[in-house]
This record gives C-alpha cells, structure tokens and sequence, in this order.
C-alpha cells in the first residue's frame, strides 16, 4: 500500500474512530523501519507513522490503526494503548491478527517478569534513547502497574536494573550498527 492511500485512510480513521481529534501526522510507506523487524512505528513527538510498504492492504490497514492507538496513547504497549485497542475493536475498526487478541488482563500487574519489564524498556528506548533507570520504571508504573515507587520497585524486583542496562546497551549498539549502515551503504 502506497503512502497517499496511508494518508486517505488516516484521514477517515481519525474522523470515523477518533472524532478527529489526532493531529495531523506525516503517513510514510516505507521499505524498512529498523533491524527489528517492526511492522510499523508512531513517533509520536515528529508527528510521523511509518508502516511498511510490503505488508498486505489488509495488515497495513489493521498496522495504520495500532500505530493511530499509539498516537491517541502513551506511546508503547501499555494499559491506556491496549484501552484503546480494545475500543478500537469493538468499534468494528478493521484489525487482523494479534491486534484482534489485545485483552487488558493479559498482565494483571500482580507480578513483573524480566521478559515484560523487558519489552516495556524495549519499547521507551525507541522514544527515548536516554532515558534513564528512574524514569524507565517511572514509565512501566504508570503504564503497566506494579509496584507505587521506585525504590520499593528496585526492591521488590532487584534484576530490573540489570535488564535495563542490559538493553540500554543493546539498543546503543543497534542505532551505533544503523548509523554505520546508513553512512556506508553497500
């Protein structure tokens, strides 16, 4: 799907499930986003969605309305984001795959795994590549549950900080392998 028909839809999204209250974003089909292999992306601070030109009309339409939640949301995965993939569902909106299995007590914030408190920093660093380790738990607080404070956070899950430096580091290293990739195209 070609970018002009991205924008069309955005156009009819925004009105039709958002009552036009996204600003106005920069809709771009493109040939890849990052190594990661992502599908889509919303920055929501450049007011700009990418999604992949590849994808089916079908999977690009359901992708354009996931990255419209992350626009209409926090950003990543979290609670409000899953809120609204839920409405977004029950509003008849055209969604395919996983994005039809959003369910809210998918995490019941009772305990936090490595693995989730992984994929919540994973997903902070695309927005905020410095982010730091308060603000990153700050972050999952807010969006995910868990425990209230930072430090009772930290105590009640001492690994956290090694996860996040863990993927601070690989996140680093990953921009570092893109940047060598764009400034030495084979």
């Amino acid at each position: 799907m070609n970018g002009r028909k991205l924008r069309a839809l955005f156009q009819q999204f925004n009105a039709q499930y958002f009552a036009g209250k996204l600003p106005s974003y920069s809709i771009r089909a493109v040939e890849r986003i990052t190594d990661l292999g992502e599908d889509g992306f919303c920055n929501r601070r450049r007011k700009l969605i990418k999604i992949l030109r590849s994808l089916s009309d079908e999977d690009a339409i359901s992708c354009l309305l996931h990255e419209m939640a992350h626009a209409a949301t926090s950003g990543n995965h979290g609670m409000p984001w899953k809120r609204e993939m839920i409405r977004l569902r029950e509003a008849g909106a055209p969604l395919v795959s996983t994005e039809l299995n959003v369910e809210l007590a998918v995490w019941d914030g009772t305990r936090v795994t490595r693995a989730h408190f992984r994929q919540v920093v994973q997903d902070a660093l695309i927005d905020e590549p410095n982010i730091s380790l308060s603000a990153a738990i700050r972050h999952f607080i807010c969006t995910e549950g868990g425990p209230s404070t930072i430090q009772e956070f930290l105590r009640k899950f001492p690994w956290a900080s090694t996860v996040f430096k863990a993927e601070k580091v690989a996140h680093a290293e990953n921009a570092s392998r893109v940047d060598a990739l764009r400034a030495n195209p084979r």
